[in-house]
Order: C-alpha cells, then sequence, then structure tokens
C-alpha cells in the first residue's frame, strides 16, 4: 500500500508505510495532516485513519529522550542528512532529538543545535543505522564534519574538500 501527502493543494508521493511512519516521529506527519491512499482519492486527517491514529497515540506515549551533553562541548548548529532504507528511521530521529533542539527540514535533513560535536553524532548515531544507511554530519559552527558509510570516494572526496585552502 502506498500513501500520499497533501500539503497546502500540492500532493507527495507516493510513501510506503515505513516512510509515513517515520513521517510521524519526525514530526512531518500531524494529527492535522491531509492523506489518502489514492493520489485523486479522497482526502482525511491522519487522525481520522486507524493506522495513523495509533502512530500518532504512540507518538504521544512515547517519552522524550533523555538530553544528552558531550562533555566540553559547546552548542553548535548541526546539519545532519541521513539517507535511512532501514526500519530505524524513527529511531534515529528520536535519538537525535536527544542531542539538542532538533528541526526537520525535509526527508532525511534536519538542523540541530546543542552541546555535542559532529564526531560524537556520527559514533552513536551510526550504531542505529543499517548496513545500507548513509549519515553525514555538519557541524556549521566550528566547520567540521563526520560521516558514516558514504563509501570510499565520497570519503576521499570529502577529506579533500574540506582540507583545501581558501
Amino acid at each position: 500500500m502506498s500513501w500520499f501527502v497533501k500539503v497546502e493543494g500540492r500532493v507527495y508521493g507516493p510513501y510506503t508505510p515505513q516512510q509515513m511512519r517515520a513521517f510521524v516521529a519526525e514530526g512531518r506527519i500531524a494529527a492535522h495532516s491531509q492523506i489518502s491512499p489514492d493520489r485523486d482519492g479522497i482526502w482525511a486527517q491522519a487522525s481520522d485513519i486507524e493506522e495513523f491514529r495509533d502512530w500518532l497515540e504512540d507518538l504521544g506515549q512515547r517519552k522524550q529522550p533523555e538530553k544528552r551533553v558531550t562533555p566540553g562541548a559547546r552548542p553548535a548548529n548541526f546539519v545532519v542528512i541521513a539517507e535511512i532504507h532501514s526500519e530505524t528511521a524513527a529511531e534515529f530521529a528520536h535519538a537525535l532529538a536527544a542531542y539538542g533542539d532538533l528541526e526537520s527540514i525535509t526527508s532525511g535533513v534536519w538542523l540541530l543545535r546543542g552541546p555535542t560535536t559532529s564526531a560524537v553524532l556520527r559514533n552513536e548515531l551510526s550504531h542505529i543505522l543499517g548496513r545500507d544507511d548513509k549519515l553525514l554530519v555538519i557541524d556549521a559552527s566550528h566547520d567540521r564534519a563526520a560521516w558514516f558509510n558514504l563509501g570510499r570516494e565520497a570519503d576521499q572526496n570529502i577529506r579533500e574538500l574540506w582540507s583545501r585552502a581558501h
């Protein structure tokens, strides 16, 4: 089964149930979000569809993650980009939220402000990801980056670009 989402008159999708559940966990699908199993079908609020109502209730009952602070780290601004193919998207977003104030920008892209480092985020979050998932963490405050599972060529290209003199 596939799902579509309507936002301000524009239709997005199709999305798998796993993607939709991750969107609920990330806060991108709310109780009032308009969804339909058919692009041209009847639209309903997520809270009116049993499957989504259950996910929204689960999210409401899930305790907020305990905030994590990296010793010696000052608050910084991070861009976190993840390509998640495994079933861990909701767990990933929940774990990421433990590191500070989190804003979902688009699917697989978040802004985070918190007292940690890009290396700590990479190390901690990579344990959640599957073998085909990818992660890039950019510390916009300190001009640093850390990544996981991007491949040898990307690894080399990032290192070369990041170390170039201006």
